[in-house]
This record gives structure tokens, C-alpha cells and sequence, in this order.
């Protein structure tokens, strides 16, 4: 057991590098200005162990996400959802998870995924992926005492509002870092306000 964890870590920890390396890439050169080869280099594996993980650069791009990022447990913000509804715990998860950083690399994956349509496919599943697990997620919580279609429409409603900010099409400048104000959490206290009204 102990060392399946451990090869389970170690091929997660080559995964993110091998995605790490294909994101700095593109950010760098575009996407369109590198190859496979420049990945594993810069990565420091071999094209084979790439192939293990990624069918293209593309692919790779789009999994520096890291959804595992977005969805850590942390005990130290462990919380009873007995006294939460789903939407102030979609609440709670967003503000506790999406940090400054993790929002710059959205921002920019959905940039990149704009100016290069090859990584679009890849990046809208990536950015789906996320939103279905934290829709299975609040259902799994709540169970029944909600209507099934409750968790699809608010999950739909949250990251809607969101997805606009990261695409650049509404104006919400994020911060250079988190000491400074924080202009998208001014904005979400404003969606909450606002789907607080619908979804009571």
C-alpha cells in the first residue's frame, strides 16, 4: 500500500513537472513556439515518459492547471457544512482556494487558449473537469436536500461569473500579489450577493 502511494506520488510529481515545463514554454514563446523535445528538456525526462502522460504539448499546456491544486483539504480550514448551504460553502471554496497565483495561471492558460485554438479544447476541458468535480462534490455533501438540478444551476451560476473576470471579457484587474487589494474578491462579494438572492 505504502508503495503504491509512493509510485502514485512520484508519477504525479511527473506529470506537474512535465505540464509545469510546457506552460513556462508557451508563456514564454507562445504556443506555438516549441516542441515536444523542448518540453522534456527543460522538464528533465525523456519523450517516452512524456508519452506515458500527454498525447500532445497542447494537452500538457492545459494540465498546468493542476486541478489537484484547486481541490486540496486542508484541515486547517476544515469546516461542518451542517451549518453552511451549498452556495455559502461554493463560497468558502472559492475564496480559500483561488488565490492570486492560481487565478494569474487561469488567466493565462484561457489567454493562451484564445490566441492558440489548438489549446482551447484542452483548456475548456480542463476548466469543465473542475467545474464537474466541485458539482459532484457540493451534491455528494448535500445529498437530496436539494433538488438534483439545484447543485447544476449553481455551480453553472458561480463559475459563469467567474470565467468572464479570467477571459478578460469583464474588467476585474486581480492583484500583483495578496497584500494588495484584492479587486475579485470585491467582485465576489457581489456575485454572492446577488446569487444569495436566487439561491436561498
Amino acid at each position: 500500500m505504502a508503495e503504491s502511494s509512493l509510485r502514485d506520488k512520484k508519477k504525479l510529481a511527473t506529470r506537474k513537472a512535465l505540464a509545469e515545463a510546457a506552460f513556462e514554454l508557451a508563456a514564454e514563446r507562445g504556443a506555438d513556439g516549441f516542441v515536444v523535445e523542448d518540453i522534456v528538456t527543460k522538464a528533465g525526462y525523456s519523450r517516452r515518459t512524456f508519452a506515458n502522460y500527454f498525447s500532445c504539448k497542447e494537452e500538457a499546456i492545459a494540465n498546468s492547471l493542476h486541478l489537484e491544486d484547486y481541490l486540496e483539504s486542508d484541515e486547517h480550514y476544515a469546516f461542518s457544512t451542517k451549518e453552511h448551504t451549498p452556495l455559502s460553502t461554493i463560497e468558502i471554496y472559492i475564496r480559500r482556494s483561488f488565490t492570486i497565483n492560481k487565478l494569474k495561471r487561469l488567466k493565462g492558460l484561457i489567454s493562451l487558449s484564445r490566441e492558440y485554438p489548438a489549446l482551447r479544447l484542452y483548456v475548456t476541458g480542463a476548466l469543465m473537469e473542475m467545474q464537474d468535480f466541485a458539482g459532484r462534490g457540493i451534491s455528494e455533501e448535500y445529498g437530496d436536500a436539494y433538488p438534483k438540478e439545484y447543485y447544476h444551476i449553481l455551480i453553472g451560476a458561480v463559475f459563469g461569473a467567474i470565467l468572464p473576470v479570467l477571459d478578460e471579457s469583464f474588467d476585474v484587474h486581480l492583484p500583483e500579489d495578496e497584500e494588495t487589494g484584492n479587486e475579485f474578491n470585491q467582485y465576489m462579494d457581489t456575485v454572492f450577493a446577488h446569487l444569495r438572492k436566487g439561491f436561498s
